[in-house]
């Protein structure tokens, strides 16, 4: 049933207030009366929209697989085809869109594996699609010798690990900015995958807006 511009109102609200609540008490701390608090609601209010704060955590980490891997299916489409260029713009908009969720990656990151086991194949599925467009051209650039590697997938694995932990030290008032981090992380990146090409080829590509939890 599609829901009325109120009703979807609601249900943001109420997840911006899951995603303060889980920011300030962890999952576990937080209880959905917490969130119906902060919200400003009472709580058969919010359980018109989620029966159980699992069901808010879901809806958070769909939520930010999903937003990504819209943003970069729309980068890809507009990058050229080799995969130096593509892996450029995967961790370009990785960068960014991390930089922009701080909230959400690091609950996304840290609270995963607190969902029961009713919601987890959906997000694993999700996490497979997410991590199979980086791995997907690190092994191609591997085939074709543009990357200087033994073994693809840790590689892969490695320019993921560096990025996933920008949420849990940057701040945006602090002396970096996002420009400074996606031309460093970029540089890591291709270090860890052995390659030696450089210039302005790499930024090319124009990236669409990045949606932002703030």
């Amino acid at each position: 049933m599609e829901r009325s511009g109120k009703q979807l109102k609601g249900r943001d609200a109420i997840l911006r207030a899951a995603r303060e609540t889980f920011a300030a008490k962890g999952f576990d701390g937080a209880s959905i009366r917490d969130i119906a608090n902060t919200a400003g609601l009472n709580l058969s209010a919010l359980y018109y929209y989620f029966d159980s704060k699992q069901a808010a955590l879901f809806e958070l980490i769909r939520t930010s697989y999903q937003e990504f891997n819209s943003a970069i299916d729309e980068a890809l489409k507009a990058a050229e085809p080799d995969p130096v260029c593509r892996v450029a713009v995967f961790v370009r908009v990785l960068v960014r869109y991390r930089a922009a969720n701080l909230a959400s990656s690091r609950l996304l990151l840290l609270e995963t594996e607190r969902l029961s086991e009713e919601y987890r194949p959906e997000i694993d599925e999700l996490r497979v699609f997410t991590r199979g467009q980086l791995y997907e051209q690190v092994r191609l650039g591997k085939e074709q010798g543009v990357f200087d590697i033994d073994n693809p997938d840790l590689a892969a694995r490695s320019v993921l690990a560096i990025s996933n932990v920008l949420p849990q030290w940057w701040r945006p008032d602090g002396p970096l900015k996002v420009e400074d981090l996606e031309r460093e992380y970029l540089e890591q990146s291709l270090r860890i995958l052995g390659c030696s090409e450089r210039g302005p080829r790499l930024t090319a590509t124009v990236l669409p807006p990045i949606p932002s939890d703030a």
